[in-house]
């Protein structure tokens, strides 16, 4: 166990946030540099792996100088990890599907697909390894995974969801992604889900799970990737692909978790060398 002043964790986590926040830019600056304006899935698939592999980097850098193990983000076992990936996007798939129906059946949307299925499949899972890289595994990662993993020494986990959740908005200012009212609505709300998400389970990879899952899904449907033309976006995105996975997902959660303490804090412990 290692004691950190007030100050430490600070520092720490202001370091993270500001590290996050330059690969992101940085990743932009590229994009918009070498690979140009127009969407290409191969250079996204290539900005998602850079990202990726900058972000374990730093994060493996942060541990090390503290001598803490992965474990500590929230980390467990492979088989515990791959359950706890598939336990949070079966959160969001099965009651966003349900929500899907809900909302087609009764003329709140309407979906017009112009693509045929063999190719709408492969851009699904390009799109999903791509999305896994570029933005579910490297903002959980340093959000869900390191900082929220040393505000919880400090505050309770009610608390730390909340602190984060802030922080993560900031980051979303510092790299433009606060570009609508919509993304001002959304982006803490889904940042106190997905705290949520990790705090009740534990593990960065069911907030992982449930993070890769709205955005595939969410990207694929958009205008940028071509397959769907989608009236009542809001409206589907709102009902069915928020507010079902959220309720469903933290109620399910609960009840697997039923001896969660919201008001725990967690120490911190030293790597055995």
């Amino acid at each position: 166990m290692k004691n950190f002043r007030v100050k430490d964790i600070i520092i720490r986590v202001i370091t993270m946030l500001f590290l996050g926040t330059v690969i992101w830019n940085l990743m932009i600056y590229l994009s918009d540099t070498f690979m140009g304006q127009e969407y290409s899935p191969l250079n996204h698939f290539k900005i998602a792996l850079i990202t990726t592999f900058l972000t374990v980097t730093v994060t493996q850098l942060m541990l090390r100088l503290d001598k803490f193990s992965w474990d500590q983000l929230g980390q467990s076992t492979v088989k515990a990890n791959v359950f706890s990936f598939l336990l949070g996007f079966l959160l969001w798939a099965i009651p966003a599907s349900v929500g899907l129906f809900i909302c087609l059946n009764l003329g709140w949307v309407e979906i017009e697909v112009h693509t045929d299925l063999n190719y709408l499949l492969l851009s699904v899972f390009i799109l999903f390894i791509t999305i896994l890289l570029i933005e579910a595994l490297p903002e959980e990662l340093i959000f869900r995974g390191y900082i929220y993993r040393y505000l919880n020494t400090l505050f309770p986990h009610w608390g730390t969801i909340i602190l984060q959740a802030l922080l993560f908005f900031l980051f979303a200012y510092l790299i433009g992604a606060i570009y609508s009212v919509e993304q001002l609505q959304f982006i803490p709300g889904f940042a106190i889900i997905l705290g949520a998400f990790r705090a009740i389970s534990g593990s960065i990879w069911t907030s992982i799970g449930f993070h890769v899952a709205i955005m595939t899904a969410t990207q694929i449907l958009g205008p940028i990737q071509g397959h769907f033309n989608v009236s009542g976006m809001f409206t589907l995105s709102f009902f069915a692909f928020i507010l079902l996975p959220s309720i469903v997902g933290a109620t399910t959660l609960s009840l697997i978790y039923s001896n969660y303490n919201w008001n725990k804090r967690e120490p911190l412990k030293v790597k055995i060398q």
